[in-house]
């Protein structure tokens, strides 16, 4: 380079200098307006100048840029110095100089687009965060503000620390919450395998079920599982002591008649009641076994029952003193093996001995179906309707004929004893008033010490009171019988309201003939009108075929055989 192009460098190059003084005037305290910023091509190319003064627009700069920019504009400067001196020519140098400066704004824009990117990522993240809080915040039921952290006053660091401090917070909370949960699951596990029942398992379909609700269902499952293990554990104990008590009261060896090829049974009976799984299979089986045993043993019992029933009716029609009755009864536990074995023994020895007395042991039973009927208020008809009572014939063909006919008068009267006892019971009542109408019709009753005719009205409301109310019932319970069976109820032969109303015909007629007996006693005349109508009504009434002539119609479609009425109680002509 020759002294001449020296000297021109140094004038450009002072005059760079002072461009910039004069440009740095110009600038405010922080910012500045950099318009076609001092460049060295202004002065040696007007045109390069005229392209970067194209290129570059008015910029605000913080003033703490402002030796980064004076640093580039040097190194730019020295980059023309050394292409010059290198021999480039100007369009080569402004060629240079475009590269590195898009090289600078490739790297500026790349390093603004990675903070963008940094930025969205951040923001990504905070929204995600966020969305998970409100998430949990609703499964877990929180009140935490969540919407102040995306707040544009706070950075986005700031945002994100925040986000994650708040996340921090509801999953301890969650952590917690969860930790309940599983405690549970290992109960609701636990209680679900040794009662062989199903877990409750929260799908995809309940991702959205708050915490809480998840925890109550757990809960009420527990507590479900609970009640039902107690409800287990005491079927199991109740049948286990019924089964072993079975095992007393029927003789039962340690197999209790199980099948030896099912040695499970017999363990759930007699194993540890604690490994003993409380699987509904496991109480079926138990509760099987007690009803079988149990089911053996009431038929024992109703089978000695019947047997002590049998043995004492032959003791009393044979008659036998103590010192001939081979069991004392009431025998102790008759229902056990032993004990049936003896009975079933002393009822053939008896039955022989029947055999031998066959017409004292029917006439034994003959006063006992007497007795029956009488309870029964059979009528005269009715016990004459049984013809092997009066037969002398006595062989086992009539010995079965009134044991059965005895059979079914006891099942009538056990049938209807709630009507023979309200039966029995206005018998009572009624035979108490007629003595008391009998007491009230003696006029002698006034010079008695303490006679009050107050105290003898309540008593005579009180009589009427429940002999009517008696009737009543009966008169119910009659209908009740006809309704069931489809016949009518017969009391001594008639149906109950007939029965009523002669027994009230019957009283007013004793009183007719006794007022009459009384004025024959004075020597006076009796007027007998209203008495003989009574005798002739009574004397129609007590022809019981006449009186049943009236309830044919009815009774000829009734069927003799009925569960709980003997023949002998069907009303025939």
């Amino acid at each position: 380079m020759t002294t001449e192009d020296t000297s021109i460098h140094e004038i450009q190059r002072n005059m760079t200098k002072e461009k910039r003084k004069e440009w740095r005037k110009n600038m405010s305290d922080r910012t500045f307006s950099l318009e076609d910023p001092p460049n060295t091509d202004e002065f040696n190319n007007s045109s390069s100048s005229s392209i970067l003064r194209q290129e570059q627009s008015t910029l605000e700069c913080r003033i703490e840029h402002i030796p980064f920019y004076s640093w580039i504009e040097s190194n730019l400067i020295l980059l023309r110095t050394n292409l010059t001196q290198r021999g480039l020519d100007e369009q080569e140098i402004f060629d240079k100089e475009q590269t590195i400066i898009h090289n600078l704004k490739t790297c500026l824009q790349e390093l603004n687009e990675s903070e963008r990117k940094e930025n969205d990522t951040i923001q990504t993240r905070v929204r995600a965060i966020l969305d998970e809080c409100r998430y949990l915040n609703r499964l877990l039921k929180l009140d935490y503000s969540i919407e102040n952290i995306a707040n544009e006053n706070l950075s986005l660091l700031e945002q994100l620390n925040q986000a994650n401090d708040l996340l921090d917070r509801i999953n301890q909370v969650l952590k917690t919450k969860i930790e309940e949960i599983n405690q549970l699951k290992i109960i609701e596990e636990k209680l679900c395998h040794k009662l062989e029942e199903k877990m409750i398992n929260f799908d995809n379909e309940v991702d959205d079920m708050p915490y809480d609700q998840r925890q109550d269902i757990l809960e009420k499952h527990i507590n479900d599982l609970q009640n039902l293990q107690n409800e287990r554990s005491s079927a199991i104990e109740q049948a286990r002591n019924q089964i072993h008590e079975m095992k007393v009261e029927l003789d039962l060896d340690d197999t209790y008649n199980q099948p030896n090829d099912d040695p499970q049974v017999l363990h759930l009976i007699d194993g540890p009641v604690h490994l003993i799984e409380l699987s509904k299979s496991n109480v079926q089986r138990l509760l099987t076994v007690a009803n079988q045993l149990h089911a053996k043993y009431q038929a024992n019992r109703m089978k000695a029952e019947h047997l002590v029933t049998t043995l004492n009716a032959l003791y009393e029609r044979l008659n036998l003193i103590e010192s001939d009755r081979h069991i004392k009864l009431p025998l102790d536990k008759p229902h056990r093996s032993v004990n049936l074995n003896l009975l079933e023994k002393e009822i053939e020895r008896c039955k022989e001995l029947r055999r031998q007395n066959m017409r004292t042991y029917i006439e034994n039973i003959r006063d006992e179906i007497f007795a029956q009927y009488e309870k029964c208020f059979y009528g005269r008809e009715q016990m004459e309707s049984f013809l092997p009572l009066y037969s002398n014939d006595f062989t086992e063909e009539l010995l079965e004929e009134h044991e059965k006919e005895l059979e079914e008068i006891n099942m009538y009267y056990i049938h209807n004893e709630q009507l023979f006892t309200n039966l029995a019971n206005w018998h009572e009542v009624w035979a108490e008033y007629r003595e008391f109408q009998r007491q009230a019709s003696d006029p002698e009753r006034f010079k008695r010490r303490g006679y009050s005719a107050v105290q003898e009205e309540k008593q005579r409301k009180h009589l009427e009171f429940t002999l009517k109310k008696v009737q009543d019932t009966v008169l119910q319970l009659s209908k009740d019988y006809e309704h069931e069976f489809g016949h009518q109820f017969l009391v001594e032969g008639v149906i109950v309201q007939d029965f009523f109303n002669h027994e009230k015909e019957n009283y007013s007629q004793e009183k007719e003939i006794e007022k009459a007996r009384k004025q024959l006693a004075r020597g006076q005349t009796p007027t007998m009108t209203h008495a003989q109508a009574n005798i002739k009504r009574l004397e129609i009434s007590s022809k019981t075929p006449g009186r049943q002539q009236t309830n044919l119609g009815k009774e000829t479609e009734i069927k003799p055989i009925t569960p709980f009425r003997p023949a002998s109680a069907i009303h025939r002509r």
